[in-house]
Order: C-alpha cells, then sequence, then structure tokens
C-alpha cells in the first residue's frame, strides 16, 4: 500500500514539474505572466464596469483582482483537465498507471501558480490597510474548499469527456455563463434576494467571499449561502471521485 502511494505521489511530482516545464519553455518573461494576465484582466473589466455598476464597491481593482485570480485558477484547470485523457492517448496506450495523475498534474500545477500570485498580492494589500490577522485566516478553508472543487469539477468532465467528447465543448460555453453567474465583477448585494437561488447552486460564491472576507475585510457568505455551497460541492467532489475510478477501468477502450 506505502508502495502503491509513493508511486503515486512520484508520477503526481513528476507529471507536474514536466507541466510547468512546458509551459514556460522558450516565453521571454516566464512566471511574470502569474500576474501579468490577471491584471490585465483587471484593468479592462474595471475601467468598463465601473460605468455600469449601481453601487460601487470599496477598492473595487483589488476586489476585481482576487475574483479574477480565483476564477482563472478554476477555469484554466477545468478546461485543460477535461480533454487531457484524450491527449495523453499514446502515453495511456503505452504503460499502466494511475489515470488520475494526469488532470491532477494540470491542477496541481495551476494551483503552484495559483499560490504564488496570492503571495505577491499581499503586497499591494498591505498598503490599502485590509489585512487582520484574525480574518486573514479565512484564506485558508477558502483555498481548500476551491482546490477541492476543481478536483471534483475536473475529475466529472474529464471522465465523461472520454465516452462523450462533446463534454470538452459544453464545459467551454457552461464557463462563460458560470463566470457572470459568481461575483467577481459585481457584488453579490447587488442581485435580488428573490433570484438568491442560483448562486446558492453555485460553489463559486461562497469560495470567491470567503476571499474577499480574508483579503479585503468584505461580508462573507452568510450561513445559508455556505451550507447549501458547500453540500453542492461535497456532492461534485464525491461525484468526481466515483466517476473517474469507474469510468477509468474503459479509458483504454474509449480513448
Amino acid at each position: 500500500m506505502n508502495n502503491e502511494v509513493e508511486h503515486f505521489w512520484n508520477l503526481l511530482l513528476g507529471m507536474t514539474e514536466k507541466e510547468l516545464r512546458a509551459r514556460y519553455k522558450y516565453t521571454l518573461f516566464g512566471f511574470i505572466w502569474l500576474v501579468a494576465n490577471p491584471i490585465l484582466q483587471m484593468l479592462i473589466i474595471g475601467f468598463v464596469f465601473t460605468f455600469f455598476l449601481k453601487q460601487q464597491v470599496s477598492n473595487y481593482y483589488h476586489y476585481l483582482f482576487i475574483g479574477l485570480l480565483v476564477w482563472n485558477f478554476f477555469s484554466l484547470s477545468l478546461l485543460k483537465a477535461t480533454p487531457s485523457i484524450v491527449f495523453e492517448r499514446t502515453l495511456i496506450k503505452k504503460s499502466r498507471f494511475p489515470r488520475s495523475v494526469i488532470p491532477l498534474s494540470i491542477i496541481l500545477s495551476n494551483f503552484i501558480h495559483f499560490i504564488i500570485a496570492l503571495l505577491i498580492f499581499f503586497i499591494p494589500l498591505s498598503f490599502i490597510g485590509t489585512l487582520s490577522f484574525p480574518r486573514v485566516l479565512f484564506v485558508f478553508p477558502a483555498i481548500i474548499m476551491l482546490a477541492l472543487f476543481t478536483i471534483g469539477a475536473a475529475l466529472t468532465a474529464t471522465a465523461l469527456n472520454v465516452k462523450y467528447r462533446d463534454v470538452n465543448f459544453f464545459v467551454q460555453a457552461l464557463l462563460i455563463v458560470w463566470f457572470y453567474a459568481t461575483p467577481i465583477i459585481y457584488s453579490l448585494s447587488q442581485i435580488p434576494p428573490s433570484i438568491y437561488w442560483v448562486w446558492r447552486l453555485n460553489p463559486m460564491t461562497a469560495i470567491i467571499q470567503l476571499f474577499q472576507l480574508a483579503l479585503l475585510g468584505l461580508p462573507g457568505p452568510g450561513i445559508a449561502m455556505f451550507i447549501s455551497n458547500t453540500g453542492v460541492e461535497i456532492l461534485i467532489v464525491a461525484l468526481g471521485i466515483l466517476l473517474f475510478r469507474e469510468e477509468s477501468k474503459n479509458f483504454d477502450d474509449w480513448i
């Protein structure tokens, strides 16, 4: 059992290292792109949406950056992990190893990027005075929830995409809608309570709000929001693990 666990982690770390090296090979700026992309998105979206928001959010550009940083990790991980088994068909045909290593290595490499960018973001946050010790601790459950939900969603989509290749296109379309159904460019306080149920079905809502609470001192998720979001997240994580475990037995035949 210990040998199997060690073998799994060695494979995961090896493939993660390969993923990180491939991403920045032949690039001039390397890890600078960790923060360059969300900064550019923040500047463009912030400039446009400040004209349309009915209620201005304090420290709006910092608010945007946090949401975009979290969203980019989640969406990029899901987009790249979904077709990963199909793209690695040659490797799967040649050798036997835990198939989950492929999507998990993508998520882990993106997670490393996310943590580094988040640590860098603490520098400007220290100047605006929104960080306080007891509140900043909420960043840890937020990170754990984000990582678990991303793993669950990615394993679900990856397993289904091997058999139904339309899933990859569905995920791409879904993420566009999902982005606007997550409080990244607007505050949840601007949403009419009558349609809160939409955000209660979206686990990213509570995750984003926990980051906003920890780093900007903004209101965190309410009890009803947190419970409903956590319930959906647990279901997705359980579904992803069980579905991937069951469907991976047939990957060799389907690819």
